[in-house]
Parts: C-alpha cells; structure tokens; sequence
C-alpha cells in the first residue's frame, strides 16, 4: 500500500469505515507486497496472495484468486480494479488524463486511457467521489447510464483532523497549500501571485510525480517554502496554525484538503471550479485560477481583512463539513452492496 495521498487515503478510511460499520470484508494483498507505516490495519483482515506486485498482480494474478468462488463482489477503491474479474465495483475518482493529457506522461496516458475504459466497462456498478466526476464520467463514457454510477464522498478524519486544543503563536504568519507538484495543481500561478505578499509566508506541503507530464520547476521567493511530504501529525499542526488554506486547481475529482483545512478550524481560499463548489459551497472564497492577479487580489483582500474575515470564514467551515463522513459514506457503500 502506497504512502497516502488522496486516491489512497480514500481506499484506508473507507476500509476503516467499513470495519466500524461492521462490514466483513477481506483486503487482498501481494505476498510480498509492504503496507506503509502511516496506516494501522491491525482491524483489517488481511489475505496475502500470489506473486508480483502492482498492475500485472492485480491483471494477472488476482483473478485467479476467485476461481470457484461466487459469493463475492470485488471492491476496488484506487481505481482499475481486475478486468478479469466480472462481479466487481470500480472507484473512479476523476477523469483528468482524459480531459488534458499534456498534463500526464505519454507512458502513463497510454496505460490508462485503455485500461480505464475497460475498467469501466466491465464493473457491475462504479463509485465515485463528487456529482462533477459523475457528470465527467457519463460525458466521457456516453455508453453508461447513470443508475450505475454512484456518488460516495471523501471525508476527514474527524478524531484526528480537528481545531487545536490550545493556542500556539507561530514565529511567522504563513498560509497553507496541500498537493502534489503536478501541471494541474497550478503552482505556477500561485507562485506568482504571491511572490508580492508581505508579512505572510506560503508554505507547500507535497511531493512531486512520476506519473505527471512535467513535474514544476518551481522558482521560491523568499516568501514561499516548499516542506515536501509530511506526517499526518505534522500536517494538521501546519493546518492549524495557518492564517488561511490555499487551493488552486485547476481540475479535481473532489479536492480532500479543502475538507481537511475547514475540518480543523482554517479558512479556504480556492479556485473557482465547479467540483470546489459543490464541496466548498459558501464556505470559501474563490478565485480565478487562470489569472494570478486575481488570485493575489483575493488573498490580499483576506489578508488585510483577516481579523474580521477568519473567524466568519472558520465557522462557515465547520458547518459546511458536516455534509462529509466516512461513516455515512460507508454506509452508502453497505447499501448499494445489499442490492447485488
């Protein structure tokens, strides 16, 4: 199991949900495959199963896992899933490769464009994780028909993703960014737009990716830190101690982060995209995330403002992420399965 980021964090918390539900279930994995430190699956039950590792483990190997075998359905939360495998669900988180493949490598859209498609194809029912993804998928993929795909969202962990319990003065002031250093996360422009801010420093949580077209050479001002991969613990210590959350995709499935940094008390200021708006509501501010000028205009409004701006910001927030739960997106999830 790879380190966490959002597709992964997705799969962990819905296997945890399912747990605390009361779902029994099964988690296949490679013999040989390494599950990452960050995730405790001492509740899982967990089935080590033949050789390999990756794509060619879960074409080639895994379907033999279900030979003989009827009263099953396989789950896959990552995407692909067994195409062999004919009673199966698929999460499709975005289609992004397909609405702008400049942003990924060739090798990689080449894999997945094919890959996906047959995915989709062969699943009795697909997840997803916004109405927008829902509506990309059946605009991509006219041969479904809506009653097949399934809205289930990402939420946060609520016991861990929460307000400070007492109040730490930070040595600068500084606003929050989350993601990987991908074309499409749109860096360049934040970059630029706050090369200017005075008295407030930008700090950049996230890696870069292979898996990406061109990974941003991005340029620092003295105002702008790049820290890289963080802990759980160290992230939301930076969510809570951040002036406001800065957000500017330029496409997303569903955007986790935005949830995190509202779950813990952080304003959001975000691109103004139609999957940011559905999970963001009137809980955030929006810019323009294909003008930097805007971008700067809005942040420093909220800046010079921010005495009066943070906590109407922080509340609306904390109401709006009562919508998410992995709890209740679990159940959805148990739900559809008592229809097979």
């Amino acid at each position: 199991m790879q380190p966490p980021t959002g597709v992964q964090r997705y799969a962990y918390e819905m296997c945890k949900a399912l747990c605390k539900c009361g779902t029994d279930f099964t988690l296949i994995c490679p013999k040989k495959g390494v599950i990452d430190k960050a995730y405790d699956v001492s509740l899982f039950n967990i089935k080590r199963y033949g050789i390999g590792a990756s794509h060619l483990w879960e074409q080639l190997v895994l379907p033999f896992f279900f030979l003989g075998k009827r009263d099953y359905v396989l789950i896959n939360f990552t995407g692909l899933g067994s195409i062999a495998v004919p009673n199966k669900i698929t999460t499709v988180h975005d289609l992004s490769f397909l609405v702008c493949r400049q942003w990924f490598s060739r090798a990689y859209y080449c894999f997945y464009k094919p890959m996906t498609w047959l995915a989709v194809k062969t699943s009795k029912h697909l997840i997803t994780v916004s109405e927008f993804s829902k509506s990309e998928i059946l605009r991509l993929y006219t041969f479904l028909h809506e009653d097949r795909i399934h809205v289930i969202y990402n939420a946060a962990d609520n016991d861990k993703f929460k307000p400070a319990s007492t109040f730490t003065k930070n040595d600068f002031p500084y606003c929050l960014s989350v993601s990987s250093l991908d074309p499409r996360k749109n860096f360049s422009r934040l970059l630029e737009a706050f090369k200017d801010v005075e008295g407030c420093k930008l700090l950049i949580v996230g890696g870069a990716n292979k898996v990406f077209s061109q990974n941003q050479d991005l340029k620092q001002s003295e105002n702008i830190e790049f820290l890289g991969r963080v802990s759980d613990e160290e992230l939301i210590r930076l969510y809570q101690g951040a002036e406001a959350f800065l957000f500017p995709s330029l496409y997303e499935g569903f955007g986790l982060p935005v949830v995190e940094a509202m779950c813990v008390g952080c304003p959001v200021i975000a691109s103004d995209i139609p999957v940011l708006r559905e999970v963001c509501g009137d809980a955030a501010i929006y810019f323009n995330p294909n003008d930097s000028d805007d971008m700067r205009n809005k942040i420093h409004s909220y800046l010079d403002d921010k005495q009066r701006l943070k906590p109407i910001m922080t509340e609306k927030g904390k109401e709006n992420v009562m919508r998410f739960s992995w709890k209740s997106s679990a159940q959805k999830l148990i739900k559809l399965l008592n229809t097979l």
